[in-house]
């Protein structure tokens, strides 16, 4: 893109006299189209700026509207420089959170670029998902407990006959315990010590052991059973692939997190809000 840029920029006479600055280059070997003030403005940010706006390189309007605002916005930050806000605590801040989050950006995006998701892996992926979820799909409702004591103790109740699970739920209810009817699941959507004793359970029975999660831990009862229906490998490739990616983004990021050296310059664990001493 970059020659055809260069190629319009110069056919529509776009900068200064015809053409890039005297040298067309900064110290960095970028071309410079015009400086503002002394400060440049380059192709790369020409570009850019494109691409954001989605202009294409033939599109010479939008570009000679483009350019134009770049150097208005740059007039407008050489003021705000020479009048000192780039010293301002807040300007600073933010520059420097932008600044951060266009290197994380780029430095994800080019990890990924090296090691992109391949087929083989989509499919591996697919193939132990569709393992996992077995052959059949299981309607449930559940009751949740604070603890896994009593969620079992409920369970035994249940399987000597003490209570069933209707009467279950409207104890729950009244004690202000939550009652739900998550609809269909498979296997795949729950832990592995779980989705054993699930696949065992017939539809009006109560699964043998409480399922946990972050929240608690859950009588479940099997209202119903049907058979799964798995999805095509193309129906779900790209779903895949961004899962992938996403954990191979958290592991990269976990790993630097890992190996940084971090130095706390506050006792932030220490601090106290100041009292409040009244007017």
């Amino acid at each position: 893109m970059k020659s055809k840029v260069l190629f319009s920029l110069a056919a529509l006479a776009l900068v200064g006299c015809g053409g890039p600055s005297e040298s067309g280059r900064d110290g960095d070997d970028t071309v410079v189209l015009v400086e503002v003030d002394g400060t440049p403005v380059t192709l790369p940010m020409l570009e850019r700026a494109m691409s954001a706006r989605q202009i294409e390189a033939d599109d010479h309007e939008a570009m000679r509207e483009l350019l134009d605002e770049l150097i208005r916005m740059q007039t407008v930050a050489n003021a705000a420089r020479s009048e000192g806000l780039a010293d301002d605590p807040d300007v600073r801040a933010e520059v420097q959170l932008a600044e951060m989050q266009t290197l994380y950006r780029h430095y994800i995006n080019q990890a990924q670029r090296a090691a992109p998701v391949t087929d083989e892996a989509i499919r591996e992926v697919y193939d132990q998902q569709v393992e996992r979820s077995g052959s059949t799909q299981y309607r449930i409702r559940t009751v949740r407990f604070d603890d896994q004591a009593r969620a079992v103790q409920a369970i035994e109740r249940l399987k000597s006959g003490d209570i069933d699970f209707e009467q279950l739920e409207g104890e729950a209810e009244s004690a202000g315990m939550p009652v739900a009817q998550p609809g269909w699941i498979d296997r795949s959507q729950v832990p592995a010590e779980f989705a054993a004793p699930l696949a065992e359970t017939s539809a009006g029975e109560v699964v043998e052991r409480p399922l946990r999660n972050s929240q608690g831990w859950y009588v479940v009862r099997v209202d119903e059973t049907r058979d799964l229906q798995v999805p095509d490998f193309e129906q779900v490739r790209e779903g895949i692939a961004r899962s992938l990616l996403q954990r191979r983004r958290e592991a990269l990021v976990d790993s630097l997190y890992d190996q940084a050296e971090i130095t706390p310059m506050l006792p932030l664990d220490d601090a106290q809000p100041e009292a409040d001493t009244g007017p």
